[in-house]
């Protein structure tokens, strides 16, 4: 291995699939559980149990997707469909004053609890014990939102919120008069954002100056290119698209638009800017999470939230090790068979590098082992220049539930080489987040688990299939592909120890290169980098890292209980059929499977 290797998948583990949701990911509460009285209600009034419990789940979804517009529009194209018609324009925020309140939590699960599984569907049993979960998650660790903050160096809100307005689509002509008065919002809602940082940071809890200059930049960079850079052109593009428009409208709108991009955007990126300059100075507790009071607690509220698996820590960091034990030991019975592979190592390629012909080879490869899905239609874009040094390497973007047919993949030319390509399109396109959303889609799930997503299975399910692309590869040598997949799976386990050990064991920088060196990476500014992310980002990492993992012990244990009989396509279907839950359901839900089979 090469630290070569090491830097190139530094910022590639920060794919990021969007769900394209503002509210949901400022509250740690994430579903706003106000509709739990009326609920009781229509529990009342339902003609069988299974139709009073199809009302409150729907209620609840309609209730939580509407409570900004840039969730509402990110889910749903035609919210009357759906019979969402009221609604504020608004980009949303935290409440203030209710910050840790829980009461919408506590009714919703009562509301949750009065209901008897047994009398559901088997449909409608998974979006419970999914939401019994999430519900009870959220209560028991409900008093540490401080410790949580939207302000990050790559997955962070001032870097997601200028893709979301980008990639906002316009389907009639209100899409386009409410996406305006988002814009006009952003000074607003960053005002908010900013006012909560100060009630971390009156805690202590505020981020390093090391951090906060790098986000204060981030801004900086926004504030300088905004007035002429892909707000405006991208706005203008999809107007002069937009058929039904007079030539005076789009005039009209485009003023409009570059008014608020002026006049609000960059306000708010200026407000951004200024609060986190002013709250320079006041973090308290450097290093890793554990190095907060509640610190570790919270570490472990994210993985839990992230995962919905089982383990303590300690017992995910053993697993970690067992992992790293068995790829590293992959990979010297490997060069044993070919002791010429260590030659081909650096020379490894694959060899498609243009994005579309990787994503139709990968779709004329994958249905050996993966069941067959419908056609799809998707499109590849390019993150623009001014992101490409803060963004993801890739992502994904959702489509609406009611326009399935729009899917996105955003391409960072500035951190993903064409060699890295092949790989990172299995995650984003197929087998990955493209592929397992539509075959989610075609079960026809109940709305509300869309929202519920497990991001351990959405991003673990991207990663194992990432892994498993290095087959494809063709070098016409497979043991070098094996080799290559091993590689990087001891990647993916590094990083994720570095995780725990930063923001659960307390490890330094230092730390994180005496680890490291020892696998060989023996480049300090890389351990640095390392450590900066995990503190920047705790518990990211974990949900790649620990979710490929839980589904290789997935595998591993349906193996063992089918035998002979295993089969890994119809493996995959299992898992798929289940969705994005927690893999605590997935283990539970095996037992009845490998009886069937």
């Amino acid at each position: 291995m090469k630290t070569k290797k090491l830097i190139s998948i530094y910022r590639k583990l920060a794919c990021l699939l969007l769900v394209l949701s503002i509210t949901f990911s400022l509250n740690g509460c994430s579903l706003p559980f106000n509709l739990a009285k009326n609920n009781s209600t229509l529990s009342q009034s339902a003609g069988t149990e299974n139709e009073a419990f199809s009302d409150f789940i729907y209620q609840l979804f309609c209730d939580a997707v509407s409570s900004d517009t840039l969730t509402l529009h990110s889910f749903i194209q035609t919210p009357s469909n759906y019979k969402i018609t009221d609604y504020d324009v608004t980009l949303g925020g935290y409440d203030l004053e209710n910050l840790d309140g829980t009461t919408d939590l506590t009714e919703c699960l009562t509301t949750l609890n009065s209901f008897s599984k047994d009398t559901l569907s088997e449909k409608q049993r998974i979006t419970y014990e999914q939401l019994k979960i999430f519900l009870e998650t959220q209560l028991e660790y409900s008093d540490l939102y401080l410790l949580g903050s939207q302000l990050s160096t790559t997955i962070g809100i001032q870097v997601q919120l200028p893709i979301i307005f980008a990639e906002y689509k316009f389907n009639e002509k209100k899409d386009i008069d409410e996406y305006l008065l988002l814009l006009q919002d952003t000074d607003e809602y960053y005002s908010n954002l900013i006012e909560f940082e100060k009630l971390r940071a009156a805690k202590g809890y505020f981020m390093s100056d090391e951090l906060a200059d790098e986000i204060i930049t981030q801004c900086q960079t926004f504030i300088d290119t905004a007035s002429a850079g892909y707000l405006i052109t991208t706005f203008n593009e999809k107007i002069d698209a937009f058929s039904g428009l007079s030539d005076e409208e789009k005039i009209t709108y485009k003023h409009t638009n570059t008014d608020a991009v002026n006049n609000h955007m960059i306000k708010a990126y200026t407000i951004l800017r200024d609060g986190l300059a002013s709250l320079r100075g006041s973090c308290k507790y450097t290093g890793g999470l554990c190095n907060f009071p509640d610190g570790t607690k919270y570490f472990e509220f994210l993985l839990k939230e992230n995962l919905g698996w089982s383990k303590s820590i300690d017992q995910f960091d053993a697993l970690l090790d067992s992992y790293l034990t068995y790829y590293m030991t992959g990979m010297q019975m490997l060069m044993l068979k070919d002791n010429s592979l260590l030659d081909k190592f650096d020379t490894f390629t694959f060899s498609l590098t243009e994005p579309g012909a990787i994503i139709e080879d990968l779709k004329g490869r994958i249905f050996e082992n993966y069941p067959d899905i419908p056609e799809v239609n998707y499109s590849i874009k390019y993150i623009d220049k001014s992101l490409e040094d803060y963004a993801s390497p890739a992502m994904y973007f959702t489509p609406q539930i009611d326009n399935l047919s729009e899917n996105s993949i955003y391409i960072n030319s500035g951190a993903t080489s064409g060699n890295e390509l092949y790989p990172t399109l299995a995650h984003e396109g197929y087998p990955g987040h493209l592929y397992q959303t539509q075959y989610f889609a075609s079960k026809n799930p109940e709305p509300l688990r869309y929202i519920m997503a497990s991001r351990g299975y959405v991003e673990g399910w991207a990663t194992y299939v990432e892994v498993s692309s290095y087959e494809y590869a063709q070098t016409d040598n497979p043991l070098l592909n094996s080799l290559m997949a091993y590689n990087y799976a001891t990647i993916l386990c590094l990083y994720g120890k570095v995780d725990i050990g930063v923001n659960y064991k307390g490890w330094t920088a230092d730390d994180v290169y005496n680890y490291i060196s020892a696998y060989g990476f023996n480049d300090k500014s890389t351990a640095q980098d390392m450590y900066k992310s995990m503190v920047s980002e705790p518990g990211n990492y974990s949900k790649y890292v620990l979710g490929f993992l839980g589904f290789n012990e997935l595998k591993k244990e349906a193996q063992n209980k089918l035998g002979s009989n295993f089969n890994l396509k119809n493996f995959h279907k299992y898992v798929l059929d289940y969705g994005s839950v927690p893999f605590d359901m997935l283990f539970n839900g095996l037992e009845a499977w490998a009886f069937a089979n």
